[in-house]
């Protein structure tokens, strides 16, 4: 088994849709083309070889994130009112907080991820936490999308369809709660202001506004959700690379806490290894799923990301001028990463510099169209609707 560099995809022309692509298409999407990405989506910026960086629309010497900046600069530039990108690690939510637009995550499952690359040209399976997810510049726009996402084509022969609920109550009627800040992913003063504004709209309007600690521990779900990804990351990975990293985590000292290390860990971790983690993801969305069902919130509301977009090109991310982890920028998306709940983000302001700044709204698995409804209402409230 071997994985492809890069550049050896320039040529490639799929022989068939991706299952996204051939839902949208059945129901009369028109594809206008394709939109840049980083190479095997696997940075924060959208920069590779073939077609060089992508650039935020707001500010060009800002970056649009990644790994699905091209689709969410598409978007916000109005070169199309609606993209399809992925998101396994933050990746279509980053951009969408980034550029100013409204991206969804929907609850896992509702979307095939067959024909999604990294996974080399025509394997049948992805990683079991990403899905295609839709970007548009109004979440209208998005319901439409994830109408036609969710109808199966015929090529699929499947005999179910799926009705997701939406709730018609007001937003005077729903109770929210808001996590907005963490010792393990602080925000900035910007993020920080824009989320209490919004949560002084929402009460003003008359919705029940908490402050939470958050259902679960945003460290140890962070481990877990790291865990997970550098273990689905490396179906791919030919026999000799798999070789050389199960020599080299041989060769790790017991006590070597580094991020190299702990990556190499998780890489070759043991199938039971494996099996104990994703019992640990099935108890955590149990605590998620009563987060929820107790009736005590609809919806919660936490930061987007800890800044608006960091300069194009960085390798780093200041936050209040304290330097963080690079991956920091994914920290609050990659809270409902490997549960799979859908997760919108939407923008709710602009920065003293201009940039757009984001929230994300996440609620329990299927209700993806609450949310949608839900940042209606805000964008009404917030002088955005349209």
């Amino acid at each position: 088994m071997r994985t492809l560099p890069f550049e050896d995809l320039a040529d490639h022309v799929p022989a068939r849709d991706a299952d996204a692509v051939a839902r949208l298409r059945h129901q009369g999407v028109v594809i206008m083309g394709k939109t840049n990405t980083p190479a095997y989506c696997q940075d924060l910026h959208t920069d590779n070889v073939l077609f060089g960086p992508t650039l935020n629309p707001h500010d060009p010497k800002h970056t649009t994130g990644g790994s699905s900046g091209g689709p969410a600069a598409a978007v916000a530039a109005h070169l199309t009112p609606a993209d399809l990108g992925s998101d396994l690690a933050g990746s279509l939510r980053l951009p969408a907080h980034y550029c100013g637009v409204y991206g969804l995550r929907p609850t896992h499952g509702l979307i095939p991820a067959r024909g999604h690359i990294p996974r080399p040209p025509g394997w049948i399976t992805s990683s079991d936490m990403v899905t295609p997810r839709p970007l548009a510049r109004h979440p209208r726009d998005l319901d439409l999308l994830l109408a036609a996402l969710t109808t199966p084509s015929p090529d699929e022969n499947n005999p179910w369809s799926v009705t997701l609920p939406t709730a018609q109550r007001p937003i005077s009627q729903l109770r929210v709660a808001v996590w907005a800040d963490d010792a393990s992913c602080p925000v900035d003063r910007n993020i920080a202001d824009a989320v209490a504004s919004l949560e002084g709209t929402l009460a003003s309007a008359g919705a029940s506004v908490h402050r939470t600690a958050g259902p679960v521990g945003f460290a140890e779900s962070l481990r877990l959700f790291e865990q997970l990804l550098h273990a689905t990351t490396t179906a791919a990975t030919d026999d000799a690379a798999g070789a050389a990293e199960l020599a080299a985590a041989r060769d790790l000292h017991t006590d070597d806490a580094s991020p190299r290390a702990a990556i190499l860990r998780h890489r070759t971790q043991t199938h039971r290894a494996w099996l104990r983690a994703n019992e640990e993801r099935l108890r955590l969305q149990q605590t998620w799923h009563r987060f929820f069902a107790d009736g005590q919130y609809d919806v919660l509301i936490t930061p987007a990301a800890p800044t608006a977009a960091i300069p194009a090109g960085s390798r780093s991310l200041t936050v209040d001028g304290v330097e963080r982890s690079f991956f920091d920028q994914t920290g609050w998306a990659n809270l409902t990463s490997h549960v799979g709940l859908p997760s919108l983000v939407m923008p709710i302001a602009h920065g003293a510099d201009g940039l757009p700044i984001g929230v994300q709204l996440v609620g329990p698995a299927y209700s993806d169209r609450t949310l949608l409804v839900m940042a209606e209402h805000l964008a009404l409230l917030l002088g955005g609707g349209h």
